[in-house]
């Protein structure tokens, strides 16, 4: 299933409560695969980032990202690699 992040969530992912409702809502949501569409994601912090990966690698589902921009790749693959070394 393709979630469109930044039309759920706003262009502006900045704490980590965000974080954690967004893979809630997929916890509770049938189906086990999720694709997460970052394209209309403009900023993110460290935090929300960090608290994301946590989640995530805590959910059973599988959980994806596309169409991530540049800027944020860079806080992502640092919130990742903080949280699964």
């Amino acid at each position: 299933m393709l979630i469109n992040v930044g039309a759920e969530f706003g262009e502006d992912l900045e704490t980590s409560e965000i974080a954690v409702e967004l893979i809630d809502i997929l916890n509770r949501i049938d189906g086990d695969d999720f694709i997460l569409d970052f394209k209309d994601v403009y900023f993110i912090t460290m935090n929300f980032a960090q608290a994301y990966y946590n989640a995530k690698y805590q959910s059973p589902k599988k959980i994806s990202e596309i169409n991530i921009g540049d800027e944020i790749k860079v806080v992502m693959g640092a919130a990742d690699e903080a949280c699964n070394p």
